[in-house]
């Protein structure tokens, strides 16, 4: 399979994984504590996942860019959900992403690191 496919699949896989988790934003969940681990957990992982797909899609150059434009689908997720009845607006939920997408550039550097050529 060449480059140019592989990219594909993830350019792909990014789209897919971007409307899955846009649905998912605002769908009802159940009331729960406002501090619940597992929900800061799901969206460290979800933020760690779409910015390691985010760079393998080589939609953007530049790996700043990348960084800041998965915060900021983090943040519009969080202010799109002030405006639903049944979801709210956690900061919380966006420190959980900055971790998720600080954590997701610290494997990229070392996966550049084992493989300079990528």
């Amino acid at each position: 399979m060449s480059s140019s496919s592989i990219i594909s699949v993830f350019r792909i896989t990014l789209g897919i994984s971007i409307l899955f988790i846009s649905t998912l934003s605002v769908q009802e969940i159940e009331a729960q504590s406002a501090v619940n681990l597992s929900d800061k957990f799901l969206h460290f992982s979800c933020f760690l996942y779409l910015t390691i797909l985010s760079w393998l899609s080589r939609i953007i150059s530049k790996e700043l860019w990348v960084y800041v434009i998965v915060l900021a689908y983090g943040i519009l997720i969080e202010i799109i959900q002030i405006y639903i009845p049944y979801r709210s607006f956690e900061f919380l939920d966006i420190f959980a992403d900055f971790l998720g997408i600080l954590a997701g550039s610290l494997f990229i550097n070392f996966f550049k690191d084992l493989y300079p050529k990528y």
